[in-house]
């Protein structure tokens, strides 16, 4: 087990990686964390507190969204409602007590200086006074994402798969978009666990997630890490 493991997160493979240019400022990390720690992780993915999502041209299960504590009082004050409806529901907290031993290892490690300092670093973005979220992502047959930017208060967001394997077939790729339409492909990724992809936000920071076709016993699992700015 690899839950004495001190540093889970190799910050290297971080540093090292280029952003691309094109169509907008994205980067694609390979191998941010060990096959062992990747192994374990997707078999001990969460499966419980899981909801629904879904509107015209989007659906998916997202799970319990994580923050630390001390960003939540200031997400409590601020003008985004989502943040303020998931404490008061209990869908965002800070507690990791409902996560396997090595998921709390890995969300401690993302809630460190050291992630968000290398997440600068590689952006060239000041991330320093960001909010930040994490959250589970489900995406079972027959679920995706429209095309989209993502929201203006959002500045880098970090997608991390964790499926150990992964058929061309079945669709849910992120698909890196060159404009709006979805079949503007600038480039395509797998849902697999060695890869993990960094957006930039801007307004021509494309991206979707193609339809999911997997077999029902199958799931894209996916992380979402946000860096948020303060709006209050």
């Amino acid at each position: 087990m690899l839950t004495t493991v001190s540093t889970m997160i190799n910050f290297q493979s971080i540093l090292t990686t280029a952003i691309q240019k094109v169509p907008y400022n994205w980067a694609l990390i390979e191998n941010m964390l060990s096959p062992e720690a990747c192994l374990e992780l997707s078999a001990s993915f969460p499966q419980e507190e899981f909801w629904l999502s879904q509107g015209e041209g989007y659906k998916y299960f997202w799970g319990k969204m994580l923050a630390r504590e001390s960003d939540i009082p200031i997400m409590l004050k601020s003008s985004d409602d989502r943040w303020r409806q998931r404490v008061a529901e209990g869908r965002m907290t800070s507690e990791l007590g409902h996560l396997s031993q090595i998921w709390q290892q890995l969300i401690k490690e993302i809630w460190t200086d050291a992630y968000r300092t290398a997440m600068s670093k590689i952006s060239g973005l000041d991330l320093k006074d960001c909010l930040m979220d994490v959250g589970f992502r489900r995406y079972a047959t027959g679920h995706g994402h429209y095309p989209h930017t993502d929201e203006p208060q959002k500045v880098l967001t970090h997608l991390l798969f964790f499926n150990r394997q992964w058929s061309k077939d079945w669709g849910g790729y992120l698909r890196i978009l060159n404009n709006a339409h979805p079949e503007s492909t600038f480039q395509d990724i797998l849902p697999l666990s060695h890869s993990s992809v960094v957006i930039m936000r801007s307004d021509r920071s494309w991206h979707t997630v193609t339809p999911v076709t997997c077999p029902v016993t199958e799931c894209r699992l996916a992380v979402r890490v946000a860096f948020f700015q303060k709006v209050i």
